[in-house]
């Protein structure tokens, strides 16, 4: 079996065969049989055409130290070559997820590969699949301990000698997007660029206007907007706007009814009130991430885009014309 994450199954009648539907790095979602005595066998194939023209990438799994004595795991994608290889730190969201290797962002990690950018994606406090105890770390205290994995995070890219510590980015959706805004606004180095998606920044107004349907989830998980109003603010991105510095990318759908626009808006205006590089792209007909299979496309083409133009020393070009061919 190739590593990745079995979506369905189901067992033939006689028990020696199950048809599976299996996502991996490094082809999308596809349907394939899993016979006993012969192993796998794609049924489909959805690969585009433009990932057929390269050698897609399988992560390795990685580990290294962070704070109070935990372990962070993390799956490291080290394109061809000795490098060393510029780094995009890629933060799921959730917090309550999992990185696993999966066909990530539409195939914006093989891209970014192609191009000579590695890939460090950390399961960091709060990730699911390490024990309830760290899963709830990050309970009602968001840009604690997960902000102190990110720290380590960099610290174990600084150690790794194909890997260029001076030109990291930091990447992420939703909580990861507060994520990534918190490491450009509250960590000692030097980024050389990050891209928010519908990334909260400001927590209090985040748990003050949450739809109805998540106001437990705000409670349990990121706290009550009163009683923790002084950490909430301590947490908050936008309070250290005047530390972000690095060019970012804030990508936004203007009816996201958990991180409403205004989240974005807020942090857009005080940086550009600086002078920072910020490029700002608001989806009208957009929610919480992407349901339009043709916005998803030209957004991760962007990023892909955006982050070799700030990584890449050499532009070169990529063996593939656009980015969106990979998807």
């Amino acid at each position: 079996m190739p590593r990745g994450v079995i979506n369905a199954l189901a067992l033939a009648p006689e028990g020696d065969r199950a048809v599976v539907l299996i996502d991996t790095a490094a082809r999308p979602a596809e349907i394939a049989v899993v016979d006993a005595a012969t192993g796998l066998r794609y049924l489909t194939d959805t690969r585009p055409v433009a990932l057929r023209q390269v050698e897609p990438v399988e992560p390795e799994v990685v580990v290294y130290p962070s704070a109070d004595g935990r372990q962070v795991h993390a799956l490291l994608y080290r394109p061809d070559g000795d490098g060393p290889h510029p780094v995009v730190l890629s933060i799921h969201g959730g917090p309550e997820a999992q990185e696993r290797p999966r066909y990530m962002r539409a195939g914006l990690y093989q891209y970014l590969l192609d191009r000579g950018i590695a890939v460090l994606a950390p399961n960091i406090a709060g990730s699911t699949g390490y024990g309830a105890a760290y899963q709830r770390l990050v309970y009602r205290d968001w840009g604690g301990a997960d902000l102190l994995d990110l720290d380590h995070t960099v610290r174990y890219v600084q150690g790794v000698a194909h890997l260029d510590a001076d030109r990291i980015a930091v990447m992420g959706a939703s909580y990861g997007g507060f994520a990534a805004l918190s490491c450009l606004a509250r960590l000692p180095y030097r980024f050389a660029a990050g891209v928010s998606i519908c990334g909260p920044t400001n927590l209090v107004t985040l748990a003050q206007n949450p739809p109805p349907t998540w106001k437990s989830f705000i409670s349990i998980v990121l706290g009550d907007p009163e009683a923790d109003a002084a950490l909430l603010g301590e947490r908050s991105p936008v309070t250290y706007a005047d530390q972000i510095t690095a060019p970012l990318f804030v990508l936004q759908g203007a009816r996201d009814p958990r991180v409403p626009q205004a989240e974005s808006d807020q942090l857009v205006e005080r940086l550009r009130s600086r002078g920072v590089d910020v490029r700002y792209d608001v989806f009208p007909d957009e929610g919480h991430g992407f349901s339009n299979k043709a916005n998803e496309l030209h957004a991760y083409g962007e990023i892909g885009e955006f982050m070799a133009r700030h990584l890449l020393r050499d532009l070169k070009a990529p063996q593939v014309t656009e980015a969106s061919a990979l998807r």
